[in-house]
């Protein structure tokens, strides 16, 4: 048996506890238990029946196998998977103990969010600021299936640096049409990598779009 992972994941206003470990060779599983408050929200298990194969087995393809499968469960959270929960005590207990495979468990997962109709950005044209100037971009949030406008949609525009700390430059709303646009002074050149990151938020989800800021 290998030993496993143990990380706390902060999102939100919460602290997710994610434990992978190795069941063993006699049960060649990788089981992800995710705890909030010290109570188990969600549980992943993967196999790794096709690596009993290898002669002789590697431990370092179990410990891949394992390193992956914490990765992707802590992605989730971050993706805010969690931010809402099942009220239903049943439809959450069938949650933690979901014995499928975590391949297909996450293929299920893309399908069910590929039929949900999110929020996504579009540009009217490609973003290409530049240092030491004002800077105008026009933004429109719409819903990603039926095209729909979004409006009242929360607008933030950021300096982001490699060197220092984001920086807020502007906020709006989306008007009735989905529209935001909006007006930055960009600063002179200055070292490290710099983008400019706009981010749309509402109730039906939320979107970045990033650009990196030439001389």
């Amino acid at each position: 048996m290998i030993t496993g992972y143990n990380t706390d994941v902060r999102h939100g206003n919460r602290i997710f506890h994610v434990q992978t470990e190795d069941k063993g060779l006699a049960n060649p599983k990788i089981e992800t238990l995710i705890y909030v408050g010290g109570e188990i929200l969600d549980s992943y298990r993967g196999t790794y029946e096709d690596l009993l194969a290898e002669v002789p087995l590697q431990e370092s393809s179990i410990q891949a196998r394992m390193d992956d499968q914490h990765k992707s469960v802590i992605r989730d959270i971050k993706n805010g998977k969690y931010d809402t929960t099942p009220n239903d005590p049943l439809l959450a207990e069938r949650s933690v103990f979901n014995d499928k495979p975590l391949d297909q468990a996450i293929l299920e997962y893309l399908q069910q969010e590929g039929e949900t109709d999110t929020l996504e950005m579009v540009l009217d044209e490609a973003l290409n600021p530049r240092f030491g100037g004002p800077f105008t971009f026009r933004i429109r949030a719409r819903l990603c299936v039926s095209q729909s406008p979004v409006a009242g949609a929360d607008v933030a525009v950021r300096l982001i640096s490699s060197l220092k700390k984001a920086s807020l430059l502007a906020t709006g709303k989306t008007d009735a049409d989905g529209m935001f646009v909006g007006k930055v002074e960009l600063p002179p050149s200055q070292p490290g990598h710099c983008a400019l990151m706009v981010s749309c938020a509402s109730e039906f989800g939320n979107d970045e779009i990033r650009a990196l800021i030439t001389a």
